[in-house]
């Protein structure tokens, strides 16, 4: 039920070479399926023909074509058969789907996860270890200042809307870029409060909306039944995802394959909040909530890549990371989730 860009079907950006150089006179930006709006007001995005010209441009069109296509072109950081895009819809750009431009101007922040202040390079790097099941790139890796730098023009030019020129764009050094967007100091914030932004940077559609605590406890059963009749036609009858030429269309959601046992997505109210929003695929707020709450407990009830601060102690992983909506550790139809965990990123030598 994780939505992947139509681009996934067959990515031929030009001037894409082995060494990502871009010509960008010759971008052709294909179209993405269809993904649905839900009720409100909500930024708008930056279309292609705010692209700034020269160096800052092209990092950011490889910023996007890592984003939507991240197994290809960044292999030897991934672990899965993941993208970016899975889990952030719509190159990143729609609402409620944990948008980037409102992800960069949340960061420096401290995050219980790791329990200290990151930046959003060492955002990045989590999601490539828990939910790329890889190998994070190192610190000023030039696919995260690629990353950033696309996030970083999403940001710009959505939170200032019609005053955004990207000809008086302001272009920070990679190290400052890699930082984050919620800084006094930062060159962007300054445009940005001028142009009516809100000093705390939060914005509508930022994240996943949390649902209340259903009415009826999370069932396994019942979320089986909605996974049969929602999910099973894009995702396969056992989570297994589908491929075309060796590739996956649509992401697996259990298995050896995809996200692993620390990331996000396997807490059970995070993957509810997701599915709520964004499943089946152009239908947000199809399933009720409570349906959203079966389903997601039935997805984080199967066996995925191991947890990779897991070493060798399930029960200390337990204690000290897990616990809350997570299933790890817990006995379901007479296994312990956790105990029959698949490798963390088996393409790493």
């Amino acid at each position: 039920m994780i939505r992947i860009s139509a681009i996934m079907l067959g990515l031929s950006l030009a001037g894409i070479t082995a060494a990502h150089a871009v010509d960008t006179a010759k971008l052709a930006i294909q179209e993405e399926l269809p993904v649905g709006r839900a009720t409100g007001d909500y930024p708008a995005p930056p279309g292609w023909d705010k692209l700034p010209e020269g160096e800052f441009g092209e990092k950011i069109i490889r910023g996007y074509n890592y984003f939507v296509n991240t197994q290809a072109l960044a292999p030897e950081f991934v672990g899965n058969g993941l993208n970016c895009v899975n889990c952030h819809m719509d190159g990143g750009k729609k609402e409620n789907a944990a948008p980037l431009w409102a992800a960069y101007m949340s960061y420096p922040a401290y995050r219980k996860k790791n329990n200290r202040i990151n930046s959003y390079e060492e955002r990045i790097q989590g999601c490539f270890l828990y939910s790329m099941n890889g190998t994070p790139p190192e610190h000023m890796s030039p696919v995260l200042v690629d990353l950033s730098a696309y996030a970083y023009w999403l940001a710009q030019g959505t939170l200032t809307g019609e005053q955004f020129n990207p000809a008086e764009m302001a272009i920070p050094g990679d190290e400052d870029l890699l930082k984050g967007g919620k800084r006094d100091d930062f060159p962007f914030t300054q445009g940005y409060l001028n142009a009516g932004g809100s000093a705390d940077f939060k914005t509508p559609g930022r994240g996943y909306p949390k649902l209340p605590e259903p009415e009826q406890a999370p069932d396994i059963a019942r979320g089986k039944q909605v996974y049969k009749q929602e999910c099973a036609v894009c995702h396969g009858a056992n989570g297994e995802g589908q491929k075309v030429n060796n590739r996956y269309v649509f992401p697996p959601l259990w298995g050896p394959d995809t996200y692993n046992w620390g990331a996000g997505m396997q807490r059970v109210n995070t993957a509810a909040y997701f599915i709520h929003q964004n499943m089946p695929l152009g239908q947000p707020e199809k399933l009720t909530e409570q349906q959203a709450w079966d389903v997601a407990m039935f997805l984080d009830t199967h066996e995925r890549p191991q947890d990779p601060r897991n070493h060798g102690s399930l029960e200390e992983t337990v204690e000290k990371f897990h616990g809350g909506y997570s299933q790890y550790g817990k006995e379901v139809n007479g296994s312990v989730l956790g105990t029959a965990s698949y490798p963390n990123h088996p393409n790493k030598p």
